[in-house]
C-alpha cells in the first residue's frame, strides 16, 4: 500500500506513514471490518432466529391440523357407527327408526281401498304418512291426520303439497337425502289423479326399509 499524503510504499495494516506520519486509513478499513462483520452476525441470528420462530410456528400448526383431524375422525367414526346401529342421520335425527312400523301388503292395501270405497285408503294415507316421518326423520312434520284434514279443507290442493314432501320422504327412507327426482314423480302423479301409485311407492319403500 502507498501514504496517502506523501506517496512513499508502505506495509499494508501500516496506520500512519513513518516518514510524514499521515494517517494512512488503515484503521478506518479495520473498523469497517469489523462493522461489516458485525452486521453480518446480527443478520444471521436475524435469519436463524426467524427460521426458528416458523419452524416453531409451522410445528404448532400441524399440531392443531392433526388434532382436529383426528377430532373430525372421531365425530365421523361416531355418526358412522350410530349410522350402522341405528340407520342414518338426517338433521341430526336417527333415521330408520323402525319402532313400531311393520310391513304391509301393497295389493291388500290397493284392494282394501277399493272395497271399501276409500275409507281404508283414508286410513292407509294417515298411517303411512306418519310411518314416513318416523323413518325419515322428519318427526317435526305434519301427521298424517292434520293432512288428511288439510286435503280435505283445501279441496285436494294441500294434497299436491303432500305428494311432494311424500316424494323427498321417500328418496331419503331409500337413502337419497338430497337430489333425488320422487318429490317431482309424486308430484305429476297426484295432479294427474293417481295418488294411489304413490302410496304403492312409498309403501315399497317403507317395506324395504324395514324388512
Amino acid at each position: 500500500m502507498f501514504c496517502p499524503n506523501c506517496g512513499r510504499e508502505i506495509p499494508d495494516g501500516t496506520f500512519f506513514c513513518p516518514d510524514c506520519g499521515a494517517d494512512t486509513g488503515a484503521g478506518n478499513s479495520s473498523s469497517q471490518d469489523q462493522t461489516q462483520a458485525q452486521q453480518n452476525n446480527w443478520q444471521d441470528q436475524t435469519q436463524n432466529q426467524q427460521n426458528s420462530w416458523q419452524d416453531q410456528a409451522q410445528s404448532q400448526q400441524n399440531n392443531w391440523q392433526g388434532q382436529a383431524q383426528g377430532q373430525q375422525n372421531n365425530w365421523q367414526g361416531q355418526a358412522q357407527g350410530q349410522q350402522y346401529q341405528n340407520g342414518p342421520v338426517y338433521r341430526g335425527t336417527v333415521v330408520g327408526d323402525t319402532t313400531g312400523i311393520v310391513p304391509r301388503n301393497i295389493a291388500v292395501a290397493i284392494v282394501l281401498s277399493l272395497v271399501t270405497c276409500g275409507i281404508y285408503g283414508i286410513y292407509w294415507f294417515i298411517v303411512m304418512t306418519n310411518e314416513a316421518n318416523q323413518l325419515s326423520g322428519r318427526t317435526e312434520d305434519t301427521s298424517g291426520g292434520i293432512a288428511f284434514l288439510l286435503t280435505l279443507v283445501t279441496c285436494g290442493i294441500y294434497g299436491w303439497y303432500w305428494s311432494y314432501k311424500m316424494g323427498e320422504k321417500t328418496d331419503i327412507i331409500k337413502g337419497i337425502p338430497s337430489g333425488g327426482s320422487s318429490s317431482v314423480l309424486f308430484l305429476v302423479l297426484q295432479i294427474f289423479g293417481l295418488g294411489i301409485v304413490n302410496y304403492a311407492i312409498a309403501q315399497d319403500a317403507i317395506n324395504s326399509a324395514i324388512s
